[in-house]
């Protein structure tokens, strides 16, 4: 533990070089205005401080990210995702450059953002993005410090379980060098199965101590640094998390207890900078885990796991359109885990190595002299290929896109993507555990149940081989309402596709039959959800996305404009067809085949914030469904669950304010300091999904509390910035 002192004083030492600047340059901040023009011998150049390479395609400000209500960068990132339906994991710019390690950012507060930029779907080849992955820029404060606390208490209103956290942070930012520290408790109290009355309709003496939620508690301390060195930046990063739970379930006509516990640490050191006309950038990350469970199993699993990543950027020609720019990305992983289960030794070691190249090429700028350039607007291609290894096989990529924007406010993008995917390793090493009880419908028996799934790895995954095609219609901001649109389709088709099993049916049990396991009566009580290969898969989809906000004033106080946007999502699935195994026939999910599947999912999002008052505003429907017994043809014995729609809301409020107010770059002044308190309540209309058989009949395991015990639930959070 030597190595303790050392990261204390890397991060401490330089806290007072960031404080002093950050007190002492306050009122030059509060006056600079970075987009002012600058007269130059009857020039006058515009800057924007953190601007991207490309033009953003939406842009939250400041008074947009404080209507989120948020705790952290984290979270504004996440709600950022369900509102714009961006996808899965963005890639993020720190001020318009990759980041070596997003984490030494993500855990600062929300106001010590300057503006988030959604780009458009071309920059992706620009920064080397992974395929169909969208960009999202980030702009810091120049000057920021801020020490806060939050406690948050949650309980469903039918009582029976709580959970309680409180989280302490320290955040600085000067200039190019930042820092952060993080402490996080967190407690959550057990559910049993005798604090919901009907529970699977049962009347056990054991119900008293059988737990549907077990018991848990959490530690997490995280710190992180960034500092400017030169021309180049570092950064530093480490977070260390324990946790651990106990639980009573039922297994067969067994009660066990259970006991599991998890500890990690991880630390991460990276490097950015510019050399002989490139943008390079490094980072080392380790990591080290211990696993213990008991009662269900007796496992201990100890894994360590290092993992080298690199990316280099430069414009390798000036074309009349543009930079021809060119991408490399490589990554070396190695992981070990060692280990016993059941008294049988564990011992796995993988390593895999990645490499890729993008090539992003301008055909046509809008604004040209000539005819057809000028007819075009701006497009543009990507061009890209890939190969990787690892312990589970090798693989190769390649890919091309095509980006067109003929108008200003009109974007389209299609890409086509062919590979044969390695096998994470994470998810062959995974070791496996069982989770919380879950309750199924057993088709076989015709009743409900409750199971323990088994969860984890699969070390016997092949590795897949897929065809992706997507094309991406992107329209506005309009008017003064900043109207956008956006309609997208993708279709995905693979070979030993990776997935858990879709669906309870007699034809998946067929297929899988060892991964379903029942006592000696039939009685199911376990099912294997690890991932499995299956044949072959073929998904199509068309989603579609409307934002809008209330116009606000320019030149309004702060806490005078109202701050209204609404964002509605909505997702039709078009074809989702799947072949278990070689051999037997395709199923068709969306007619109910294989385990059934939503044909359509809604959401509508409002955020709005006026003066000291807030409110966020999630409602999410989907559409109902039928899964069938036989597969080929509907029957009385089938499952048809019923349309369901769930409603979140959290309301805020600034009780106080500390007087100190944090200069927006880009814009008015915005409220730092104080007391928020927030309410949010989960599933305000206490929904819960309902279902019936085939024959009419009310379908067991589906009962006001079966499939979700919790339901309505109330979170109270009182946020302090002192």
């Amino acid at each position: 533990m030597a190595w303790l002192p050392l990261i204390a004083a890397f991060v401490t030492g330089h806290s007072a070089a960031i404080l002093e600047p950050v007190e002492a340059s306050r009122s030059q901040v509060a006056a600079q205005k970075l987009e002012a023009p600058v007269q130059v011998d009857d020039v006058e150049v515009f800057g924007r401080r953190g601007a991207a390479l490309t033009p953003p395609q939406l842009e939250l400000d400041g008074a947009d990210i404080d209507a989120l209500h948020a705790w952290s960068i984290d979270e504004v990132l996440k709600r950022m995702g369900e509102i714009l339906a961006l996808g899965e994991q963005p890639m993020v710019l720190i001020n318009g450059q990759p980041t070596p390690n997003l984490s030494a950012y993500t855990g600062f507060p929300p106001d010590a953002l300057v503006r988030a930029e959604v780009l458009p779907t071309q920059a992706g080849g620009i920064y080397g993005a992974a395929s169909g992955q969208r960009v999202v820029n980030l702009v810091l404060q120049s000057q920021f410090s801020s020490y806060d606390g939050r406690l948050v208490g949650t309980r469903p209103t039918q009582g029976g379980t709580s959970s309680l956290s409180g989280d302490l942070r320290r955040s600085a930012i000067a200039g190019r060098n930042t820092q952060q520290i993080g402490l996080r408790l967190a407690r959550d109290t057990a559910l049993r199965a005798g604090e919901r009355k009907g529970y699977l309709a049962r009347d056990e003496s054991d119900d008293e101590i059988v737990t549907i939620r077990p018991e848990s508690a959490s530690a997490l301390v995280n710190l992180s640094a960034t500092r400017a060195l030169g021309d180049w930046s570092g950064v530093f990063s480490m977070n260390a998390q324990t946790q651990d739970s106990r639980g009573i379930v039922r297994f067969g006509n067994d009660v066990v207890a259970t006991d599991r516990s998890f500890e990690n640490l991880t630390a991460s050191a990276g490097f950015s900078g510019q050399a002989i006309g490139w943008f390079l950038q490094a980072n080392l990350n380790g990591r080290a885990a211990w696993s213990r469970e008991r009662g269900l199993q007796d496992l201990r699993n100890d894994s360590q796991a290092f993992t080298l990543t690199g990316s280099a950027r430069r414009s390798l020609l000036d074309l009349p359109a543009g930079a021809l720019t060119g991408n490399l990305n490589t990554s070396l992983m190695t992981n070990r885990s060692v280990g016993t289960r059941d008294g049988v030794s564990i011992d796995n070691a993988f390593q895999s190595q990645d490499l890729q190249a993008l090539l992003a090429v301008p055909l046509s700028k809008a604004g040209a002299a000539s005819f057809p350039r000028r007819l075009l607007g701006d497009l543009a291609a990507t061009f890209g290929a890939g190969v990787r290894q690892s312990g589970g096989g090798g693989g190769e990529e390649l890919r091309a896109g095509l980006s067109w924007a003929p108008h200003r406010g009109i974007r389209l993008n299609g890409e086509w993507v062919g590979s044969t995917e390695s096998v994470p390793d994470i998810v062959r090493t995974e070791p496996e555990y069982y989770g919380a009880p879950i309750v199924v419908f057993d088709f076989r028996n015709g009743e409900a149940v409750e199971i323990l799934p088994l969860r984890g790895g699969n070390p016997d995954l092949s590795p897949p081989r897929s065809d992706r095609f997507s094309l991406i219609t992107a329209l506005g901001p309009f008017t003064s309402w900043a109207i956008s649109a956006n309609v997208a389709y993708q279709r995905a088709k693979a070979s030993d596709g990776i997935g858990a099993l879709p669906g309870l049916t007699e034809e998946i049990e067929v297929a899988f039959p060892e991964r379903f396991q029942r006592d000696p009566e039939g009685r199911l009580i376990s099912i294997d959800y690890r991932p499995v290969n299956f044949s072959s898969t073929l998904t199509e989809s068309l989603s579609t996305g409307l934002n809008f906000n209330l116009p606000r004033p320019t030149g309004v106080g702060e806490g005078k404009a109202t701050v209204l946007r609404i964002a509605v999502n909505h997702t039709l699935q078009l074809s989702s067809i799947i072949q278990l195994r070689g051999g037997l026939r395709e199923l068709d999910r969306l007619h109910g085949d294989g385990g059934g599947l939503a044909r359509q999912n809604a959401r509508v999002m409002v955020d709005a914030r006026r003066g000291p008052w807030g409110a966020n505003v999630s409602a999410q429907w989907q559409d109902g469904y039928r899964t069938r017994r036989v597969g080929g043809q509907d029957g009385p014995g089938d499952l048809v669950v019923s349309p369901f729609t769930t409603v979140d809301l959290r309301l805020s409020l600034q009780l106080t304010s500390s007087g100190l107010r944090m200069p927006a770059e880009d814009g008015p002044q915005r409220r730092s300091g104080g007391v928020q308190v927030n309410l949010d309540i989960e599933n305000l209309l206490d929904a819960r999904r309902e279902a019936r058989l085939g024959d009419g009949s009310v379908a067991p395991g589906y009962g006001r509390d079966v499939q979700d015990p919790l339901g309505q639930t109330v979170r109270l959070t009182l946020q302090q910035r002192f």
